[in-house]
């Protein structure tokens, strides 16, 4: 195993004596999610959990080793030990708790000057990683197999500083390798991201990823679907969605297939949320919990949505939140659509199309049916 001269040596056991041997070819890089020191990285793994990595690095670019390169570390799943005996190097840095920050100057140092040891230690070649187990240096978040699933690890500014400022430094301190393109290399983007509180990229699941596929198939980029779009994230809803940043002049990591807050405001014309509410059981829910016995609820949860709704427009008290479409949420629902400038049976407490979503684009939730 090999021991890295620039890093304190906090050596795990019983991990480091009795994991299996790797050939290591592959570097990864991760967050902690967490603003740690390496000796509080090697802490938690001693006392916490087995899902160590070799190396952990600081905000102040100090670098603590805790596994030899030579034998496997937990975590990066399929990539700590193929069949062949190859397997991953795994570097933690310290982040906050949500890994959305950058590496600071001092951890981008660390990284070059650990990742041109690793090359000339290890000869793994100065480059994207081409495929999951190909050799190469990549960030957590590109395969699914380096997790279970897929993951946003380590956060897109940290995946955009490896690309353009991390892995070109590595090259320059090894002897000014070439770079290949990352996106020729490395194919389409394999993680996920949250806007407005849904995930979309690769392994993302719901009629919202639906609704983007057909939203890309009607305004013409649906060339690489070989079966119209589900509620399942796939290859071929990067690639599409990547043409679409392209035609709104996206380039680089701004356009690698996976959607921004911006690039999805002007695909959609707004953003999804996660609150759905559908019209059919707000209706029935409107015509059946004020005959029926108090506290009754047909589709509680989606009526707590219109409830709170109503409160917040100032048509109900916040008492009357509780899930049931009763008499009381009935008469507000008819003085919000009459707030509207309806009237008659048009202004009868029952839900229709238009003043629930109207309803919903104030509030923050979205109508189906």
């Amino acid at each position: 195993m090999a021991w890295y001269p620039g890093a304190e040596k906090m050596e795990l056991q019983p991990e480091s004596d009795e994991q299996a041997a790797i050939t290591p070819t592959q570097v990864i890089f991760h967050s902690v999610a967490a603003p740690w020191t390496p000796r509080r990285m090697y802490e938690y793994w001693r006392d916490s959990t087995n899902l160590e990595s070799h190396f952990g690095v600081g905000y102040d670019g100090g670098v603590g080793q805790f596994v030899g390169t030579g034998t496997r570390a937990d975590a990066n799943m399929h990539a700590n030990r193929r069949a062949d005996g190859t397997g991953a190097v795994s570097v933690e840095t310290a982040s906050d708790d949500r890994s959305t920050d950058p590496w600071t100057d001092e951890q981008v140092g660390a990284l070059i000057a650990l990742g041109a040891w690793l090359h000339r230690r290890h000869d793994i070649p100065v480059r994207v990683c081409p495929a999951w187990d190909a050799p190469g240096f990549g960030v957590h978040r590109m395969f699914p197999e380096w997790s279970d699933g897929g993951t946003a690890c380590p956060g897109d500014a940290r995946a955009r500083q490896f690309r353009e400022v991390v892995l070109p430094g590595i090259a320059a301190a090894a002897g000014g390798a070439p770079v290949p393109t990352p996106r020729g290399d490395a194919g389409p983007a394999r993680y996920r991201v949250t806007v407005n509180g849904l995930e979309y990229g690769y392994g993302a699941h719901g009629p919202h990823v639906k609704e983007v596929g057909e939203a890309l198939v009607r305004q013409g980029f649906g060339r690489h679907y070989q079966s119209g779009p589900d509620e399942d994230w796939r290859d071929a809803d990067t690639l599409n969605y990547q043409d679409f940043q392209h035609s709104l002049g996206y380039s680089g990591s701004d356009a690698d297939g996976v959607p921004g807050e911006g690039s999805l405001r002007r695909l959609l014309g707004r953003l999804p949320s996660p609150r759905r509410v559908s019209l059919a059981h707000v209706v029935a829910a409107a015509r059946t919990d004020p005959g029926a016995e108090q506290g009754h609820e047909t589709y509680g949860g989606e009526v707590r949505i219109v409830e709170q709704a109503l409160v917040d427009e100032g048509f109900l008290e916040q008492r009357w939140v509780d899930g049931s479409l009763g008499t009381r949420t009935v008469q507000a629902y008819a003085a919000y659509q009459r707030s509207l400038g309806y009237a008659g049976e048009d202004a009868n407490g029952i839900p229709g199309q238009r003043s629930l979503r109207t309803l919903g684009e104030r509030r923050g939730f979205d109508v189906t049916d």
